[in-house]
């Protein structure tokens, strides 16, 4: 029976993998620690797990792994429960009680079946995930690549943070609520993890639980979003006001921009991983109205513009004479393209050219295909492209190019395009020999020299400057139990003219509105006594009033709940200062003079 089959078959001692890098590239080296008290097994995880981008650092006990993580730096823990001595569990339990190692995650190991007891005391060590032997290799790897990324990208955001304290007040308050907010982040992602993997491990117990369980873990998603968005708000807001304010010196206004993109580039990743959790629940509902395919796929591509020109990529636009119409959602259709252009330009090199175009491909079907010169596809790549979580053969092994993402991109896209009764497939000649995405949606079927109204792009009140806003909009009831984010929202709004009174709770606000007149109401929608259409359906009977949802949760119910109950808007955490903008012009457009 062969070692990898074997019933019997456990990970083992130190042997320090030493990587050749050529001197002109620098690659990061993340150290891995494997433990397990037989060397053979752990000769077969490095057959597997060898890579240059990893330093497979081996121990063979509890004590030797102890000294290791003592001295060295670990991005993340493979263990073996059963070894002589001390047990893995009994190690698991001596890291995370150390504040310098808690954070590690570990992934457990056993060639013996174990009882759910044994499997949940496991996890309440503080264990990822658990893994029964013999195990898949790639299934391993996977995890391992997911905890290595996000250990890269944790270590660069506080090399980020170490470089922004040396600036001006300003950047340095923006710094410690982007180092609060990482903290607050990385606390609750480790509380919710747990969370998640306890609760997908009682639905697994027992099928016959449909109803109450799945509302439970509705609830659980809605509040794992607003965790994970809150604490990125107030460093998104001043961010985005900084990028934009001409009294500071060119540089750190880039500086701040790149805070505010890489902050949009994390609630995108967090919309990813929910949007993939409710499709597979069916909870997407579409808002559908009669869409301009061409004018969403000029503001996904503006969305992507600065890395093609960064890129110095050759764009061809060759869009149809007429004006395509299809019965979409503008939001999620600008999901889908915004993936695949994205996807084209992280994949072509310097200099390479990106073709978007459309066409009807009769009466009743219009074609889109964006093409790209980059890297390319292979057969096997192909055929696995849509999946949720799938990498193509770059992303693998010991290759050179590694482009980062969970790929969940277009695994969402081909869902979404599914959902507008279309379709989307992938083309490729082979490797470096460029991709095109062709997507298929129904057009629109209208009687001919009608054009329904179209909807526009979602950036309400785009039109309305400051100034209008402020003529109509005078004093301002805010509503956010968040600290750092009422402090950035009172900020940014006293500057712009407004007076501003802080409420933190449901019952604070009732007292300020039966004392005061306000005109607008911005509100936080969970609060720490209620919820915050309680409050708005109690004050929409007044005259020249209007409200502003503020949320975290982000889930199409939350956004019908917040409207029936009056809010002429809502923003969603994490909120850029040009949506509040927006929403503030909104606002004044609905308020009649005084």
């Amino acid at each position: 029976m062969s070692l990898l089959t074997s019933p019997a078959f456990r990970f083992n001692p130190i042997i320090k993998v030493k990587t050749e890098i050529p001197n002109s590239v620098e690659v990061p080296v993340v150290n891995i620690l494997i433990v397990d008290d037989e060397s053979r097994n752990l000769d077969v995880l490095e057959s597997f797990l060898q890579t240059s981008s990893y330093r497979l650092i081996r121990a063979q006990s509890a004590e030797e792994a102890l000294l290791l993580l003592l001295e060295g730096e670990f991005a993340v823990i493979v263990l073996d429960i059963n070894m002589p001595g001390m047990s893995g569990i009994e190690l698991a339990n001596l890291i995370k009680q150390r504040k310098r190692t808690q954070h590690i995650p570990i992934i457990f190991l056993t060639a013996y079946y174990q009882e759910d007891k044994d499997v949940l005391e496991g996890y309440g060590t503080g264990a990822v995930d658990y893994l029964t032997k013999p195990i898949n290799p790639q299934i391993l790897k996977s995890k391992i690549g997911v905890f290595v990324d996000l250990f890269c990208k944790t270590r660069a955001l506080a090399a980020t943070n170490t470089a922004l304290e040396q600036e001006v007040t300003q950047r340095q308050n923006a710094e410690a609520a982007l180092k609060q907010a990482n903290d607050e982040l990385e606390a609750r992602v480790e509380e919710r993890t747990a969370d998640l993997i306890r609760v997908n491990a009682a639905l697994r117990v027992s099928e016959t639980r449909a109803k109450a369980a799945s509302r439970a873990k509705d609830d659980f998603l809605a509040t794992l979003s607003h965790e994970l968005r809150t604490p990125l708000n107030p460093v998104l807001l001043v961010a985005t006001e900084a990028a934009n304010n001409p009294a500071l010196p060119p540089e750190a206004r880039s500086d701040f921009e790149m805070i505010a993109k890489n902050v949009s580039l994390e609630a995108r990743l967090i919309d990813d991983l929910l949007d993939i959790t409710r499709i597979a629940h069916g909870k997407v509902a579409l808002n559908l109205h009669a869409a301009d395919i061409h004018l969403i796929l000029q503001d996904a591509l503006a969305m992507v513009r600065e890395e093609i020109d960064q890129k110095q990529i050759k764009l061809t636009l060759n869009l149809h004479d007429s004006k395509p119409v299809v019965q979409g959602d503008h939001v999620r259709l600008n999901q889908v393209f915004w993936n695949v252009i994205k996807n084209a330009a992280k994949f072509t090199p310097i200099g390479g050219r990106i073709v978007i175009e459309t066409e009807p491909l009769d009466r009743a079907t219009l074609v889109i295909r964006i093409t790209d010169t980059g890297i390319g596809m292979t057969a096997a790549e192909l055929a696995r492209i849509f999946e949720a979580f799938s990498q193509g053969d770059h992303a693998e092994g010991e290759s050179p190019h590694r482009f980062g993402g969970m790929g969940l991109g277009l695994a969402i896209s081909r869902m979404m395009v599914k959902l507008h009764s279309g379709t989307i497939e992938a083309a490729s000649l082979g490797r470096n020999l460029g991709t095109t995405f062709i997507i298929k949606l129904p057009l629109l079927q209208t009687p001919a020299g009608a054009l329904p109204p179209l909807n526009g792009s979602g950036k309400s009140g785009s039109h309305h400057s400051k100034m209008e806003a402020s003529q109509r909009l005078h004093r301002i009831l805010l509503v956010e139990d968040h600290l750092p984010t009422a402090q950035a929202l009172t900020q940014l709004l006293t500057r712009r003219k407004y007076e501003v009174v802080v409420a933190n709770c449901l019952a604070e606000a009732r007292a300020h509105a039966s004392r005061d007149a306000f005109d607008l109401l911005i509100s936080d929608i969970g609060l720490p006594d209620g919820n915050g259409c309680e409050l708005m359906a109690e004050l929409r009977g007044r005259e020249h009033f209007v409200g502003i949802a503020l949320t975290g949760y982000g889930m199409e119910e939350d956004i019908k709940r917040s409207q029936e109950a009056g809010f002429v808007t809502q923003l969603t955490k994490p909120v850029s200062v040009q949506a509040l903008d927006g929403a503030l012009s909104t606002a004044s457009s609905l308020l009649s003079p005084r």
